[in-house]
């Protein structure tokens, strides 16, 4: 196995360059830390996590939850098992929910994308019930859904018991689990997101606001979802693009809307105007050079990395970033352009680490018979 450290001296130049036309961060005269319980600032381009505060915490989820029922929903649209303008039946225990509704009636069928827009826009528990018995067969064969995915998404300290987040004894999460779903959300499905867009919307001859005050501000806030209990506090998930650039917040636990609001709007503020991203590698760039090839045609190949390297970091104190590489010597012919041979670490000054596959610059074909055959008498007699 061979290792290399790598300078990146040029890193920091380029983050001193941007120091120099970086606007000053603007602050609050109220600290997040001073009214929030959890804030989690995610930044998905480059999975970098630029502000963790209690994100590991676990807490109610509350209306969150409806961001996980929305993902099993697109996914079905997705996979065809169902389509917008398919009619769902409404049960008796649908329009019985408590809390939040969209307004649903006993046997009066509703379209899919109706029930989306009263999950996402007025966070409908009925709405979500009505969706999870369609989709699940029963809300609690939909809720095994919602945990296998939430699995699958890495949501490691999540566990869903219904479809809507409504309070239940084991129904837990954190800020970190969520601002992945959000991210997934947006990653899988950037045809629906619309749908977490919207301001108001209409059921019933009933016409409700969208809870998420921050839509469409000048930060670029273009998606969310708000949640609340009396138990688990204040929550919101939203995501931005400000110049480009994507972040994902969620705050939970505080005490009223404003502060929900405030804490977020801070942090997109706050991260915006400092952070830029910084492009240290790109596909070409030579890594490691005239590495040893095993049976190949050629004898020895450079590595570079199979996709843009990006790092996303504060303008003016970027931290010391390091980088290394690892790859096995020599390396075996026959290689594809493609074949991860290697890994390169990035190291934030933060501790954060992101491993990234190193390729071989260009294809190696494996050498013919006689080829190998000499290279291997090469090696065993030193000629």
């Amino acid at each position: 196995m061979k290792i290399l450290a790598l300078t990146l001296s040029f890193l920091m130049a380029a983050a001193s360059t941007f120091a120099q036309a970086a606007p000053a961060a603007t602050s609050s005269s109220v600290p997040v830390s001073q009214y929030t319980r959890a804030i989690y600032v995610y930044h998905p381009a480059t999975g970098t996590v630029i502000q963790n505060e209690n994100g590991d915490m676990l807490a109610g989820p509350a209306s969150l939850t409806k961001l996980m029922t929305l993902y099993l929903v697109f996914d079905a649209l997705k996979s065809g098992k169902i389509t917008l303008g398919t009619q769902v039946n409404v049960s008796e225990k649908a329009w019985r929910t408590e809390g939040s509704k969209m307004f649903i009636e006993v046997g009066k069928p509703v379209p899919v994308e109706m029930l989306i827009k009263g999950i996402a826009i007025v966070s409908g528990n009925d709405a979500c019930v009505a969706i999870a018995e369609h989709l699940g067969g029963t809300e609690e064969g939909f809720v095994s859904m919602m945990n296998a995915k939430a699995k699958e998404l890495g949501m490691k300290s999540t566990t869903f018991a219904d479809s809507n987040g409504l309070p239940a004894p084991n129904q837990r999460t954190t800020a970190h689990d969520m601002a992945m779903l959000l991210t997934a959300l947006f990653r899988d499905f950037p045809e629906y997101k619309n749908f977490l867009a919207e301001e108001e919307f209409t059921w019933n001859n009933i016409r409700q606001q969208n809870r998420n005050g921050l839509l469409h501000t000048d930060l670029g806030i273009d998606a969310g979802k708000t949640g609340h209990t009396n138990d688990s506090g204040y929550h919101l998930a939203s995501t931005a693009l400000n110049n480009g650039e994507r972040l994902v917040v969620v705050v939970m636990g505080t005490n009223g809307f404003s502060e929900r609001e405030g804490a977020s709007m801070q942090a997109y503020r706050t991260t915006f105007a400092s952070h830029a991203t910084v492009n240290i590698f790109k596909p070409g760039d030579v890594l490691a050079a005239d590495v040893p090839v095993w049976h190949g045609s050629i004898g020895r190949v450079n590595l570079t990395v199979a996709e843009p390297v990006g790092v996303y970091v504060n303008r003016s104190n970027p931290g010391n970033i390091k980088a290394s590489i690892t790859y096995n010597k020599p390396l075996v012919a026959p290689l594809a352009a493609d074949t991860p041979v290697g890994e390169l670490t990035v190291t934030l000054g933060n501790g954060q680490q992101f491993v990234y596959p190193l390729v071989p610059q260009g294809p190696v074909p494996q050498a013919g018979f006689a080829g190998r055959f000499l290279q291997t008498l090469g090696s065993k007699f030193g000629f």
